[in-house]
Order: C-alpha cells, then structure tokens, then sequence
C-alpha cells in the first residue's frame, strides 16, 4: 500500500477526526453508555492505527498490551450491567487510550513515573497546542490537484463568493421586506437547541481528535533524559532506624494488646458493647489510615536516604520489610471484621470492594518491599503497581461484583434464613439470574421485600425526576448492555408484579428456587 504525502496525512488525519466527531454525536447524544461505548473506542482505536501506519509509527508490544486492555475494558462495559464496575472500565478505558497516546507520541511505558500516570488525566490540555499546529495543515488545499491545477482556485472562489454574497443578501434583505421574505422562505432553517448541542458537540469532538492526532504523529515527544543523576536531600541512616524503629514498636504492641479486639470475634463484641457497624468501620479507618500513612512513609524514606554503591542497606531493608508485615497484619485484622460484619448481615457492594482494596493495597505494598530489597528504579516499580491495577479491575470483571453478591446472599440465606431482600432487588441485572427466583418465594415477606427493591431501582434509584428515563432512553441500541437485556428477559413474566406495593401475590409457588 502506497504511503501518502505530507498533505494527503494531514487531509486523511482531518477526515478521520470529523467521522470520530461525527459518530461520537450520533452514538452519545442523549444517550447511556452501553454498546455505543466499546463500538467508540474500537472506531477511535482503528483510526488511530491507520493513521499510525501513514505516519510510520507502529505499534510495538507495549502499545499493544495497553491498547488490548482498553479495549477489554470498553467491552465490559457492554456486558456487565453493574454502574459502579462499568464506571471503572470506562475510567480505565479512556486513561488507557490517553497513556497509549503517549507512546505513540515517543514515550516508553517503562520510563512512566507516578507522576506521569497521574497527569495522564490532563492530557487532554497538551492537545491544545498541536490542534492549532494541525488545524491549517488538514484545511490547506495545498497540491489538492498538483501545480498549477485549477481545483484550488475554484475552492478559494467559491469561499469569496459565498461570503460576499452572505454579506450583500443580509443587506439588501434589511432593505426590502420582500427581499427578506424571500430568503427567509428559500433558506428557511429551523435550527432549534439540540440541533446546535449536536453541531457544538461534533466541533468540539473533531477538534479533540484533531488535537490529540496531531499530539501523537506529527511531532515526537520523547522521554527527557536528565543530563545529572537528580539531587535529593540525604536522610542518615540513623534517623531512618529511629523513625522505622519506633513505628514498628507501636505497632507491635498495638497488635499484642490488641489480639483480642482484633481477631476476638463476637464474643469480644458481646463484651466491649459495639455494633457490628462500629467494628466493620473501625477495621477499615485503621486501613486506610495505617496502609496509606505506611506506603508514604516508607515511599519517602526509601527515595531519601542515603545508598551505598546504588543498593540499600540491610538494616533499611530488615526495617522496612518488618513495617510492611506488620501493616499486612492490620489489613488482615481488617479483614476478618468486614468478614464478621458479612455474615451477621451479609454482602453489599461497598463490602465487596472493601475486600478487594485490602487487597490490593496489600499487594502493593508487597511491591514496595520488593522495590527496596532489589533497589530497583522507580519506573520499574511505578509500572508494577500500574499492572496491578489492571490485574485488580480485571479480576473484578471477571468475578462479576453483582452476580457474586446475590450467590453469597443467597447461601447465607439457605444457611441462616437471613437475607435482605430489598437490597438484593436494587442490584443490578447482572444478579438476576441468581435473584430472579424469589419472585417465587415461599416467604410473603422476601417476594414482597424483593419485588420492592425491583421497582425502586428501576424507577427511583438514579432519577431525580419521574421523566429521567425519558431523557436518557434505555431502550435505544446505543445504550444497550448485554446483562441489563437479560436481565429484562428474566424480568418480562412478572413485570405486572412490579408496582411498588410491597404486598404482591406468589406468582407459582412451584418454581421457588429455596
């Protein structure tokens, strides 16, 4: 295949980001995200890659685990139905496109900081610049029909004449009533607000793609190299140890008088007067408080101090190492409380994902102590935690949030006879499979409680006013989402149960899952 000129890039990298722009009006405009997202990104992705051919800048293995990510992520978005999951995967999505836009505007994924993942978010602001670099480049009819060919000028004409004769029309047509009646009836347009909203939103769409096209392919922007090794304040050893020292020690004692407060269970609740509540929420302040304050502690301590021959020393090591334990036993203590807490009222979503960032906090803490026992570069440590972040979100899509809550209710329920069936019914549809079946409980109370939850969310939940389904029609198959389709197909039988009175007959007593 022929590579085009410089100005046939530029008209092709203007063509590309007015049919992003194009479509992105017609996929979003008034809609939900569902289906229109992941069909988004793999357009933007496929432009992208077909500019980055005519460039001469293809995609190497980074680019390509960044870019299949992305793209696992925006599909996901279409398949679960849960809105908190498909907010991380289109979060996750749109900074992953960002961070590939970067290496193909010449940075190296292994010279990321945390820093540069960071203000990857703002991004978007460094696009200004190439857009007006860019803009006269795609609008130039520069050899559109070789030397001396006559296509420029008739263009240029054109654009002379219609503007002057815009300009005279609106003169003349202030001058005479039946001159101006006659244009209004020839050039009669009608255009109303969302027409504007649709033109403005497909500008300014042209405009960022324009922007960020330009950003990635028309000029390189490689990693600074520093010149010096980069000068930092030099923390001794000695005041390392007396630091690390005495926060080990409060926290070994913290840990050996509190044993029974920590891993006591019920009894030990019975005994100090807390709730349940109380204890869950204590559990997690000491999470976010202690694992957090540690990772900058150490995080700080380990850039600072003072290396020999480029490696730490073992007693930093040995400190260190001993602080990441024991706020690993915290977390674990954590751990068991949301776990207590679970089984005396069961799984929410909030619970789930408070599980799931103790571990994760965990591991990358983990990840710190590695960092300092093999002194390795800070790039290299910033990535790990980078694909530990994907790796959790991943995890996370493939565990289905909803669907493992309403199973481990579910047990509980079966198990205890407990279940609250309100909540249950307020998830999303990716639980119905798993839920649908107590539509056909023996219990009034579950059938009602649960056909309660049904309505609510799907009228009230996330509308403020009764015609916010109107406005942003889940019907239409740009919004659309694969588990929240199946979800009313489960759903279609007992529609005319879902009237939000809590007293509601059983629909057949035969089919009870329980």
């Amino acid at each position: 295949m022929k590579q085009l000129s410089e100005s046939g890039k530029s008209t092709a990298l203007g063509i590309i980001a007015l049919l992003l722009g194009t479509l992105f009006v017609g996929l979003f405009f008034e809609q939900g995200i569902g289906l229109n997202f992941p069909l988004y990104v793999y357009a933007a992705t496929l432009g992208g890659l077909l500019l980055a051919y005519e460039y001469k800048r293809p995609p190497c293995t980074s680019h390509c685990v960044v870019i299949g990510s992305a793209l696992f992520f925006s599909t996901m978005v279409f398949i679960r139905a849960s809105d908190l999951l498909s907010f991380f995967n289109v979060l996750a999505s749109v900074l992953l496109l960002f961070i590939g836009v970067e290496l193909f505007a010449g940075k190296q994924l292994r010279a990321f900081l945390f820093v540069d993942y960071i203000k990857t978010v703002f991004l978007p602001f460094r696009f200004i610049v190439p857009f007006f670099e860019t803009f006269p480049a795609v609008i130039s009819f520069r050899n559109i029909s070789g030397e001396g060919g006559r296509t420029r000028e008739i263009i240029r004409g054109s654009f002379m004449a219609i503007l002057a004769v815009a300009i005279f029309a609106a003169l003349l047509s202030s001058a005479d009533v039946v001159f101006n009646k006659l244009l209004a009836h020839i050039f009669s347009l009608n255009i109303d607000e969302r027409t504007l909203a649709r033109l403005l939103l497909g500008t300014f769409m042209t405009a960022f793609f324009i922007g960020a096209f330009g950003f990635m392919f028309r000029k390189l922007h490689p990693a600074p190299v520093p010149s010096a090794p980069e000068k930092t304040r030099p923390l001794g050893m000695l005041e390392t140890t007396i630091l690390f020292s005495a926060i080990n020690m409060l926290f070994a004692v913290f840990i050996i008088l509190q044993v029974p407060y920590l891993f006591g269970g019920t009894a030990h609740l019975i005994a100090t007067d807390l709730t349940y509540s109380e204890y869950a929420r204590d559990g997690f302040t000491q999470l976010v408080w202690v694992a957090i304050l540690s990772y900058f502690i150490i995080s700080f301590a380990e850039r600072q101090i003072v290396q020999h021959e480029g490696t730490h020393s073992r007693r930093f090591m040995l400190l260190s190492g001993t602080l990441v334990c024991l706020v690993i036993a915290i977390l674990i203590s954590a751990w068991c409380r949301l776990s207590l807490y679970e089984d005396a009222y069961g799984f929410t979503v909030i619970r789930l994902y408070s599980h799931a960032l103790m571990l994760w906090l965990g591991c990358a803490l983990m990840l710190l102590s590695l960092h300092i026992w093999k002194s390795g570069r800070r790039a290299q440590f910033a990535l790990r935690v980078f694909a530990s972040l994907l790796i959790f979100l991943f995890s996370m899509n493939l565990l289905n949030p909803d669907a493992f809550i309403a199973r481990q209710n579910l047990e509980r329920y079966s198990e205890t006879g407990k279940i609250d069936a309100e909540y249950l019914g307020g998830l999303s549809s990716d639980a119905l499979p798993y839920t649908i079946g107590l539509m056909n409980d023996s219990r009034k109370d579950v059938r009602s409680d649960f056909a309660f939850g049904l309505y609510y969310a799907r009228n009230y939940k996330d509308c403020r006013y009764e015609d916010c389904r109107s406005k942003h029609p889940s019907d239409s198959w740009q919004s659309i989402r694969w588990g929240a389709a199946e979800g009313e197909r489960l759903l279609a039988p007992y529609q005319g149960m879902l009237t939000g009175e809590r007293e509601i007959p059983i629909a057949n007593p035969t089919s009870s899952s329980m």
